[in-house]
């Protein structure tokens, strides 16, 4: 098992994302979204411009909308140069969340447990 990811590298990724546009948002995880209002497709188009981690909570904000991934004891992020949508395959490997970028990057937030615990949350915020 890999170790968990500190704080510190946690930033160092969360702030490649910073000026990017967001090309999509993917929840993967079954039981992974706990929001129903704004749905994951609301962020599609908008620009990054702010993000945190705090107790293991990572929070990635847009002008008008804020996510927050809750990436529990063991979850990761992993950066990806090169991101297509995940296909959903019986059977297969996949992230508990993709975020894919305009520019062809994107991010993965994994688990190396069978038990999806990452949760994803979105909010509107006040204009």
């Amino acid at each position: 098992m890999s170790a968990i990811q500190s704080a510190e590298q946690i930033k160092e990724l969360l702030e490649r994302l910073h000026g990017r546009k967001i090309a999509g948002l993917q929840v993967l995880g079954i039981n992974s979204l706990k929001s129903v209002s704004p749905m994951p497709e609301t962020v599609t188009d908008q620009v990054v411009t702010a993000s945190e981690i705090a107790d293991r909570v990572v929070t990635i904000r847009t002008a008008s909308h804020c996510i927050a991934f809750d990436l529990q004891r063991t979850g990761r992020l992993v950066w990806l140069d090169s991101a297509e949508p995940c296909l959903i395959v019986a059977g297969a490997n996949r992230p508990s969340v993709r975020l894919l970028l305009a520019d062809g990057s994107g991010l993965d937030l994994t688990e190396p447990a069978k038990t999806k615990r990452i949760t994803v949350t979105l909010a509107a915020v006040p204009e």
